[in-house]
């Protein structure tokens, strides 16, 4: 029986977390967010991790960067797997409370259970589900037993749910339950344990912590 440990980091406060202005991949982080992501690198220090992987968003990419450097290390792996969820392209440059966008939102709220369904050209939960499995594949696939990732609170959101109910996910589930739970902190700290052969049955998730920002207190 093999078991490793993933430390999923969501990447430091970027320029988007700050204003309230919804943007896109390019969003950098701002300088509390690289301070942040100093803080968690010299934390991870004794955990002795041996790959990085890298949502390809500017803010998770340069939060990987600066942990990397805190660690001695390089990023191994550049991965779209792990980028955040994809919203509708109308919601781009506009605040949360833009009318607008409070319309949409409510929409994709009323139909999320809707299998299938989406607003316009935005991941609906099933694109975000599969996208999460495919996720947990990949990182079962790495030989390092100690893996670093750094990723986006809705999408961490995501895996947690797909960790803790499986097949019993689904769309009204994940956005009646999940969606509303405390977000993870910026580079607060999903720590997930992986075992390749269960009691010798099954290959098996199981969570460690959920939002640990001890580096942050």
């Amino acid at each position: 029986m093999n078991t490793k440990h993933v430390f999923i980091v969501r990447h430091g406060e970027s320029v988007a977390n700050a204003t309230g202005i919804r943007q896109g991949p390019e969003t950098p982080l701002t300088e509390r967010g690289e301070s942040q992501a100093a803080l968690i690198g010299t934390r991870l220090r004794d955990h002795q991790i041996e790959r990085i992987v890298a949502s390809p968003y500017a803010r998770a990419h340069k939060t990987a960067r600066i942990i990397s450097e805190k660690l001695g290390m390089t990023i191994n792996d550049v991965s779209p797997l792990f980028k955040e969820r994809t919203n509708p392209s109308i919601m781009r440059g506009k605040r949360d409370n833009d009318p607008e966008i409070e319309r949409v939102w409510e929409e994709i709220a009323t139909n999320y259970g809707v299998p299938g369904w989406r607003h316009s050209d935005e991941e609906n939960f099933e694109d975000l589900l599969e996208r999460a499995k495919k996720a947990l594949s990949f990182l079962e696939t790495l030989p390092e037993e100690r893996i670093l990732v750094t990723s986006h609170g809705l999408f961490m959101k995501a895996i947690l749910a797909h960790v803790l109910l499986g097949d019993h996910l689904n769309g009204r589930i994940f956005w009646d339950q999940f969606i509303p739970i405390k977000n993870v902190e910026n580079t607060g700290i999903l720590h997930l344990e992986y075992t390749d052969n269960y009691h010798g049955t099954c290959k098996y998730w199981k969570l460690h912590s959920w939002n640990d920002r001890a580096h942050l207190e």
